[in-house]
């Protein structure tokens, strides 16, 4: 076995004059203390030499003949009563005769809960950031199977959804097209990507503590290759406490080039390295995610149906107004035959009839003239049906009651009269009459109350005015008499039912024919999308009207009425005389139930709706699976890392280095002391000039503390030695060597204070 020795501290100066100094290896005999295989120079720990493999265990706290001593100490080239003290009790280290300050090591110790919280701090931050993204998606999601643009995306309505005004009784013409919105699911997105990064300078300076763990099992253990050099040592501190892409190309540099022409990388570098290049993905990764994801996500108008309050269903429906139109009314005063209810005998003693009053009458026309402002007839199929002037939109199945009236074609009429005599001439008018289809006979026997026309109808066939409450009105039997002037009309020839009365040139044209009315209680189903689609009729079902809504719907047949809808029929036909019979009669059967049914308008009233689905109008944001899935488990793998990272280091265990000498001894553990000069270069740095006046077990605190005592740096050359073994013999050369450096004024040569 050998030993180095080193040169007493009394030849310092013959060091620094000689460029070499031959170190000699001395039998263990003379130093029994001492393990064996181990060198030693001053101001560094000890160290297994070459060919002392067999020792594979090291622990520098327990050398008796070199016990832990300040890194620098003071050579005879400066004297220590040069340094003087403004307290020498608050500096045992330096007073004279003041005790020394005892180092000794503890028992280890585990679980250090600054790591676990930062580890958690982490991890929180992260996985926060995460979810609060994808809580606030999935609470503000939106499903539709029907529609292509919610596969492989997640759809959130981020703005309030807007409900059709009209549909709840507003003003129609406000807009509600919900074509704006806020997408706060990229904004949190950008607030994730821009916390990661915040965070990994944490969680890099936690999984130093493993790189720290690393390095000392190495060094208790004796493998010297498993050790750092300096220079791993700089790219270890730039990796662990100045991260950032520079400093991981330098290590990157390093470790690819001129392999074997450096020392093997050591184990905590690469660990630091390989951990610096997870912190640059993790880093990155979200932005290019986030990026995507801000390229790819849209927005878009939807619209769905949702069931409103029963109060807030528009009023659609119709319904016989009960307080005008309680039933039928008398045809003639105490006689048992009816009419509509508004029919009324002007004198008991006279035949002169009327109906209704002024404003029933002008609502029915503005109604057939489709200028109400509160009714309004259409053509659904080939009925005529009621319906309020002002439909809601934005709904979709909206039910509501409503009436029905269908004269599906005409035919012939049963009998006509056409002897040609003055009296017809003098009586010819138009008119409308109803009969009843069971047995054709007339209902009423006049067309006006003044101008009676007994000449159309059945031949040979009498009976009294009006009709019986138990008599059958539905369907009904409609005679149409249209008459025009000859001169002003062009006779057709090409089929029945057009008279002519009168020699050449004809003086009187009449159309007659009958058809039979159906009139119906129908349920109404109606749609109106808010894209501006046309709005969509759908009945559900119908049944035939009872005697009180027939007697009610057909007071335009009253004989005191009916001669206003036929001379409106009259002008609105006359411009379609042209036509084939097939199209007269479909125009005339359509504009027949049009005009009974609008002439009636004005004794019905309006009734809610029964139900429906209000369409509610969003721009909903889409957000494809695929960047938004990616961007998710990046950060929520991110996060379990570090907590993961955090648990592995916060279960490390070390020993505790106890300085004595003070009042209190003070405990460290040298995890956290190598920890600490793993992740601040600026302690680095101070505890490279440290002269001692820190004491043995400096936090980072105190090292970066300026004292009024501090010295000062400059740059020039100063003498460093270097320890050479020589391969030939057991022998250490130190060589002594100029250097251009940075250290302290006084250990320069050119130093100046």
């Amino acid at each position: 076995m050998i030993h180095i020795s080193f040169p007493s501290p009394t030849s310092s100066m013959q060091s620094a004059t000689h460029p070499e100094t031959r170190l000699t290896a001395a039998s263990t005999a003379n130093n029994p203390g001492h393990p064996s295989g181990w060198i030693r120079s001053p101001d560094h720990f000890s160290l297994p030499i070459r060919g002392a493999s067999e020792i594979d265990y090291f622990d520098p706290y327990i050398d008796p003949e070199y016990p832990l001593v300040p890194l620098r100490g003071y050579t005879d080239q400066k004297d220590r009563s040069s340094v003087k003290s403004l307290d020498d009790s608050a500096e045992p280290m330096l007073g004279d005769g003041a005790p020394a300050t005892g180092v000794r090591p503890g028992a280890p110790r585990r679980y250090n809960f600054g790591i676990l919280l930062t580890a958690l701090v982490v991890s929180l931050v992260a996985a926060g950031a995460a979810s609060a993204l994808l809580g606030w998606l999935l609470s503000r999601r939106v499903y539709s199977a029907d529609n292509s643009a919610f596969h492989q995306a997640l759809i959130a309505t981020e703005s309030r959804p807007k409900i059709l005004d009209m549909v709840l009784g507003g003003n129609p013409s406000v807009g509600s097209s919900g074509a704006e919105t806020t997408m706060y699911g990229l904004a949190l997105s950008s607030l994730l990507v821009h916390l990661v990064p915040f965070t990994i300078p944490l969680m890099l300076s936690v999984f130093a503590y493993l790189v720290a763990n690393m390095w000392l099992r190495a060094q208790t253990r004796g493998h010297l290759v498993a050790l750092p050099t300096p220079t791993q040592y700089g790219h270890l501190v730039g990796l662990c406490g100045a991260f950032g892409f520079l400093s991981l190309y330098d290590t990157a540099k390093y470790l690819s080039s001129g392999r074997k022409e450096r020392p093997a990388a050591s184990k905590s570098l690469v660990a630091a390295f390989v951990a610096a290049l997870v912190a640059l993905l993790i880093n990155y990764a979200p932005s290019l995610s986030d990026l995507w994801l801000h390229t790819t996500a849209t927005t878009f108008s939807y619209e769905f149906p949702t069931p409103p309050a029963l109060d807030l269903l528009p009023v659609s429906g119709s319904r016989i107004n009960t307080t005008l139109c309680p039933g039928p009314s008398p045809f003639l005063l105490n006689q048992a035959e009816y009419s509509n209810c508004q029919h009324s005998q002007t004198s008991e003693s006279g035949p002169d009839m009327s109906w209704g009053n002024e404003g029933l009458i002008n609502e029915g026309a503005a109604v057939l003239g489709n200028t109400s402002v509160s009714s309004e007839i259409q053509i659904i199929g080939n009925a005529a049906t009621l319906l309020p002037k002002r439909l809601s939109t934005g709904v979709q199945d909206l039910v509501f009651n409503t009436f029905f009236l269908l004269c599906p074609r005409f035919t012939p009429p049963f009998a006509v009269k056409t002897e040609a005599t003055s009296e017809i001439y003098g009586d010819a008018m138009p008119m409308l009459n109803q009969f009843n289809v069971t047995n054709n006979a007339l209902i009423f026997q006049s067309g006006t109350p003044d101008r009676p026309a007994p000449l159309v109808g059945p031949y040979n066939h009498s009976t009294t005015a009006g009709y019986a409450l138990d008599s059958m009105l539905n369907p009904a039997g409609v005679l149409v008499v249209l008459y025009w002037d000859g001169a002003q009309f062009s006779f057709p020839q090409d089929s029945t039912g057009w008279y002519g009365v009168g020699l050449a040139p004809v003086q009187y044209v009449f159309h007659i024919s009958s058809c039979v009315l159906d009139v119906w209680d129908v349920m109404m189903s109606y749609s109106s999308p808010m894209n501006g689609t046309s709005p969509t009729f759908t009945p559900l079902y119908k049944t035939p009207s009872d005697f009180n809504t027939t007697s009610a719907l057909l007071g335009a047949l009253d004989s005191a009425y009916s001669g206003t809808l036929a001379s409106r029929l009259t002008t609105t036909m006359q411009a379609s005389s042209s036509a084939n019979s097939d199209t007269f009669k479909s125009l005339l059967a359509g504009n027949l139930s049009q005009g009974i049914l609008a002439f009636a308008a004005p004794l019905t009233e309006r009734i809610a709706s029964v139900s429906g689905q209000a369409i509610n109008s969003t721009t909903l944001s889409r957000y494809p699976l695929a960047p938004l899935c990616l961007l998710l488990a990046l950060t929520y793998g991110y996060a379990i890392l570090a907590l993961a990272i955090g648990i592995a280091a916060f279960n490390l265990s070390s020993r505790e280095i106890i300085t004595e000498g003070r009042d209190v001894p003070r405990r460290l553990r040298e995890l956290d002391l190598l920890h600490l000069r793993l992740t601040n270069p600026r302690v680095c740095v101070a505890d490279r000039f440290d002269e001692g006046e820190t004491g043995p077990m400096a936090t980072g605190k105190e090292i970066l503390k300026d004292t009024p005592r501090a010295r000062r740096l400059g740059a020039g050359f100063a003498q460093s030695g270097r320890g050479e073994d020589d391969p030939s013999s057991s022998q250490t050369t130190l060589r002594s060597m100029r250097k251009f450096t940075v250290d302290i004024v006084e250990n320069l040569e050119d130093g100046r204070k």
